[in-house]
């Protein structure tokens, strides 16, 4: 049996703006780790997502649609520039409001001709599934790629966490065409896409303690290196 779709929505939303309010205060605390500041802006604007996509009704416009898959793309872009930018110190402020502007554009773009071709709103929520695990898979590889460069175990954590995020969408993705296909059943592929909705609200949780605690870790090494140069 599923998992209800509507508890499922409410937990998500309420484990959303929760982990936003977590990580904007330690970014409070921690102003130079920036990707906390990425990760709170990407929590709450999926936790407006998710409401704007609840109060489209049955009408299921395509405009509501769009401005609530674009609310995703918009935060979850936010974050892996953040990321990025926590990484590497060239990256400005204003080149990360770019890159959130040109990943957000092409969005735009690829869903309105798809719209415009009349493609069926299947396409158009892969579409949006495959933005969103792009994005989250970018973020993991940065969350990685700076241990290199700090040596903070705790990336493996929040890396990981990212990295299942993309996967439980990929899941989703790959049911969906399973089902349409008749490789798999209705009943079975909503069962098994409801779990993968709760294991996504549980990485989210996984992936905001990560943050969190390399931004402890980093301050702490930060304050280790000082004393050994005093």
């Amino acid at each position: 049996m599923p998992l209800d779709a509507s508890t499922l929505l409410a937990v998500g939303i309420f484990v959303r703006l929760a982990s936003a309010g977590v990580a904007l205060l330690a970014w409070y605390h921690n102003r130079e780790v920036v990707c906390l500041l990425g990760w709170s802006l990407a929590m709450l604007l999926s936790a407006l997502a998710m409401i704007v996509g609840s109060l489209r009704g049955t009408g299921n416009a395509l405009e509501v649609t769009l401005m609530a898959n674009l609310l995703f793309v918009t935060g979850y872009a936010l974050m892996w520039t953040s990321m990025r930018r926590f990484n590497d110190d060239r990256v400005t402020p204003f080149g990360q409001l770019i890159g959130v502007a040109a990943t957000a554009g092409v969005f735009v773009a690829l869903f309105a001709l798809l719209w415009w071709f009349g493609a069926p709103r299947r396409a158009l929520s892969a579409l949006f599934t495959l933005f969103i695990a792009g994005l989250t898979l970018a973020a993991a590889w940065e969350t990685w790629r700076g241990y290199a460069y700090d040596g903070l175990r705790s990336r493996h954590i929040a890396g990981a966490a990212l990295a299942c995020i993309a996967a439980t969408r990929l899941i989703r993705l790959a049911l969906t065409g399973l089902q349409m296909s008749g490789a798999v059943s209705t009943t079975t592929s909503e069962v098994v896409q409801s779990f993968t909705l709760y294991f996504n609200i549980v990485f989210l949780l996984v992936a905001t303690f990560g943050l969190v605690l390399m931004a402890q870790e980093w301050v702490d090494s930060r304050l280790a290196r000082a004393k050994l140069g005093a």
